[in-house]
């Protein structure tokens, strides 16, 4: 069972949702502040082709619905359903109907936290973890979801990618990730500074692409 939302958390969700979502020609907006872009297309791309490129028919969770960027790049992929979390209600509003038109699978949205989900062991076979946790609960929530919520999940030798931007992990996370995965890699990726678009927030264009799988030591 994953981890139940405390009261920081909680503050945290309230806040998001009292965010109002807007999309324009850049990306998606949570009040003022830009979340994802359409620029990180091709980056989607790379993490939805790692998971499931050889593997379709793939159960897919992504956790962290967004703009639905990652979702539209599964489409050629041929997943055999596809399951997105996403706790902030108009961004499922404004997302949902998009993708579920454009992806050639069932496609369900649970429009809550990821740590009340309740899904059935070995249900995935590849999951996409990209969320906007309390500032400083970062690598904690990282470490909470793959324990309580990713490995339980997974099928064996399924796949587990997540957002990264920069070019190295911090230490708790390759703590993680050699704790609980007998083998992971990462690949770096680069959005192509006139691709960037003048409200772009993240830190920086280069990014990596992580790419674990579940198994046996």
């Amino acid at each position: 069972m994953a981890p139940l939302l405390d009261e920081i958390h909680l503050h945290h969700l309230h806040q998001l949702r009292c965010r109002p979502a807007a999309i324009d020609q850049d990306g998606l907006r949570l009040g003022d502040t830009y979340v994802m872009f359409f620029a990180e297309s091709e980056l989607m791309a790379e993490h939805a082709y790692r998971l499931i490129g050889d593997r379709p028919g793939a159960d897919v969770l992504e956790v962290g619905l967004g703009l639905g960027v990652f979702a539209q790049q599964l489409a050629p992929l041929r997943p055999a359903s596809y399951t997105a979390v996403e706790p902030h209600p108009a961004v499922v509003d404004l997302v949902a109907p998009r993708i579920t038109a454009q992806l050639p699978c069932p496609v369900s949205v649970v429009v809550d936290p990821w740590q009340v989900l309740d899904l059935a062991p070995g249900s995935v076979d590849a999951i996409m973890y990209d969320t906007w946790p309390p500032d400083g609960h970062a690598d904690a929530d990282f470490a909470a979801f793959v324990e309580h919520v990713a490995l339980p999940a997974l099928r064996p030798s399924g796949r587990f990618s997540f957002f990264h931007s920069g070019i190295e992990l911090s230490e708790a996370r390759v703590r993680v990730l050699d704790e609980h995965f007998p083998g992971w890699t990462t690949t770096r990726f680069t959005v192509p500074p006139g691709q960037l678009p003048a409200g772009w927030t993240k830190p920086t264009g280069d990014f990596l692409v992580p790419l674990a799988q579940k198994g046996h030591r």
